[in-house]
């Protein structure tokens, strides 16, 4: 039975109180769940990392009325509260001119006093968040001048309409995120846009009721029509009566709705008609619809172009009562197989505009703030060249690690790379990931924090620290992998004879052994079985493990078995002392920085020179031990071949180890 447009008016006027939930994009998360880092709480985002405190993204709103712009607004507040290191505060240009408004108001951006304030106190390293019209609090606050990183969120393709005040905006330095493709493209086509832009489709909240795409049209779906008409009360109204006049039951909604008893119309609803006005930004209505299990029936506006796909995932009407009419008898006489061909691909569709992804993205971004900025403010001379662009990947601080071995010459490649005037090493060998206390619940933010405390720079170049411990223990590469996929590891191999010894002397040197080398090769199988502890920092295998850590073929193909092999330079100890220049360019090389840079050989470290005149049986069964590990590490693609045979030294010392 069809419900009149009288009937519909009542049903769908808005309702006091909780009024700006109709759409539901508010915060999942109760904010005494939101915290940053529990172990960090004012870990910072910036190089300088001033007072060790969050930076602040400082909001402003006029907020009159309820719209989508207002709720996706508030979303973004929302994502920076869940960004580690950073926090939000919100200054409001007017206050509520009545009770729903301030309703409204609190269920939106439901802050405390500190994140609710009278205005803007940035300090040097704050971002600014601007959307709409927010541009004129900048100018009646003399903040326009600050250098402030600047984030424009993008709404509406009328930015890109000359004469226009939002049309002139475009020319202010900013990092611009655009709702849709379709907006970023209108943008890019003026001309104007002064810094990056990205796009950052919007999400929608997907917890809507369960429902199969198989669903039939008959049975669980109690209303077969849903006409989605408040932002087109007029052309509704028509439909509705052309509906009624054709026999087809509907509910007609011209007015905003709670989001629970929206979503319900949804789910009870076989056919959707959502109806945009033509210059929409993106309209999210045609994915909730998709997403609830209905056959979607809207109209063309730009910012659906790139999801809404006519007789791909919904049916696309031309603008007038008459097409939508035919679309939804359309929808209706549907096969059952087609339907679901229709609703899968929806669903599909719908899946992949979620807050969370939409949080993900600006979160990328978020961390990438600075070297955006920092690229927007190099081209402020020229003239503006605003080019659409994809969200950059979230960068770990960390490009690249030398994992080991020990007593290979880790000590000597960490001190050339860091001379080369591109790369930034870490102060000494950090046992980020071999530490006791290391947890693999440890975010990039909580790691990243960590190193740039080692780093003596993070700005530029390539970056990277050296820990011989982490080749040896088998569980640390995929830790690695987890932190950064990209990372590049160098392996240093030396003769395991020779780098057995010179770790005995080593430990022996540091008072951690006092048994003879023979000894303590033969005891070294039974210490180590009896650790309970391996990460412990006066564990067996940090300090007694003389031969195992000379089993190269092992830890290497446990290093390939989480990373691409072109992700791993494996170089010889010996290559490194007599060809100091080739293999550095070789480093250089791999790690994509100048390849040309001089960087003059030295002693780093004055080695085991006496040592290696003694202990001349042991040496001859030690190395027997080995004969078998030098058949596998040359099975293993990218190894030296001889790298576990003796070093033919002809009494050169060690110099660089």
């Amino acid at each position: 039975m069809a419900l009149g447009v009288a009937a519909a008016a009542r049903v769908f006027a808005p309702r006091a109180g909780n009024v700006s939930r109709q759409l539901g994009y508010v915060s999942e998360t109760p904010r005494d769940e939101l915290h940053a880092w529990p172990d960090e709480p004012g870990a910072t985002m910036n190089d300088g990392e001033q007072n060790n405190m969050p930076r602040t993204v400082w909001f402003h709103r006029w907020h009159d009325r309820l719209s989508g712009g207002q709720v996706k607004h508030a979303n973004y507040f929302d994502h920076v509260r869940r960004a580690a290191g950073f926090a939000p505060k919100i200054t409001f240009g007017d206050a509520p001119k009545n009770a729903v408004v301030a309703r409204e108001r609190r269920t939106l951006w439901p802050v405390g006093e500190e994140e609710c304030v009278a205005d803007w106190k940035p300090r040097p390293d704050d971002v600014f968040f601007l959307a709409g019209l927010d541009w004129r609090y900048l100018r009646t606050t003399g903040l326009a001048a600050c250098d402030n990183p600047r984030i424009n969120l993008v709404q509406h393709v009328r930015h890109a309409t000359k004469g226009t005040e939002l049309y002139e905006y475009l020319s202010q330095p900013a990092i611009r995120v655009c709702v849709s493709t379709e907006v970023a493209d209108a943008l890019e086509e003026t001309g104007r846009v002064n810094g990056p832009l990205f796009a950052i489709p919007n999400g929608v909240d997907l917890a809507t009721p369960p429902c199969k795409p198989e669903t039939p049209l008959a049975g669980r779906r109690s209303s077969p029509v849903l006409v989605v008409g408040y932002k087109r009360p007029h052309l509704a109204r028509e439909l509705s009566a052309q509906l009624a006049q054709a026999g087809i039951a509907h509910i007609t909604a011209t007015g905003f709705l709670e989001r629970p008893a929206f979503l319900r119309l949804f789910a009870q609803s076989a056919v959707a008609v959502c109806l945009p006005h033509a210059q929409e930004g993106f309209y999210l209505p045609a994915l909730e619809a998709m997403a609830s299990g209905c056959v979607a029936v809207t109209l063309d506006c730009v910012g659906n172009r790139s999801f809404c796909k006519h007789l791909g995932n919904c049916l696309v009407a031309r603008d007038n009562a008459a097409s939508l009419l035919h679309m939804v008898r359309t929808a209706l006489d549907m096969p059952t197989e087609r339907r679901a061909q229709l609703l899968r691909a929806a669903r599909r569709t719908a899946a992949k505009h979620t807050l969370a992804a939409e949080r993900e993205r600006f979160h990328r971004l978020l961390t990438n703030i600075d070297d955006l900025w920092r690229e927007q403010q190099a081209t402020l001379p020229a003239a503006p060249a605003g080019r659409r662009r994809e969200v950059p990947p979230t960068r770990p601080l960390l490009d690249f690690a030398i994992v080991g071995a020990q007593k290979c010459g880790t000590t000597a490649l960490r001190h050339f790379l860091g001379a080369h005037p591109d790369i930034a090493m870490c102060r000494a060998e950090v046992h980020l990931f071999d530490a006791p206390d290391y947890s693999p619940a440890w975010t990039v933010r909580q790691i990243d924090h960590r190193y740039r405390q080692e780093l003596a720079e993070t700005r530029g170049g390539v970056r990277g620290e050296c820990t011989p411990m982490y080749l040896f223990l088998p569980d640390v590469p995929a830790q690695l992998k987890r932190y950064n996929p990209g990372l590049k590891l160098i392996v240093l191999l030396r003769d395991p004879v020779q780098r057995a010894i010179s770790a005995y002397y080593m430990e022996k040197g540091r008072g951690a052994e006092d048994k003879p080398l023979w000894l303590a090769l033969l005891l070294e199988p039974v210490r180590c079985l009896l650790e309970r502890d391996p990460r412990a920092w006066t564990s067996t295998h940090r300090r007694h493990a003389y031969r195992r850590r000379g089993l190269y073929s092992k830890q290497l193909r446990n290093l390939y078995r989480h990373f691409d092999a072109r992700q791993v330079l494996v170089v010889r100890n010996a290559d490194l002392r007599r060809n100091h220049h080739a293999v550095l360019r070789r480093v250089f090389g791999f790690l994509g920085v100048d390849e040309n840079a001089a960087i003059p050989p030295e002693t780093v470290f004055p080695g085991d020179h006496q040592a290696r005149k003694q202990h001349r049986l042991v040496r001859l069964l030690l190395r027997a031990t080995y004969c078998l590990e030098t058949f596998r590490l040359a099975r293993i693609p990218g190894a030296p071949a001889d790298a576990a045979t003796s070093e033919q030294t002809a009494g050169q010392p060690p110099a660089n180890r």
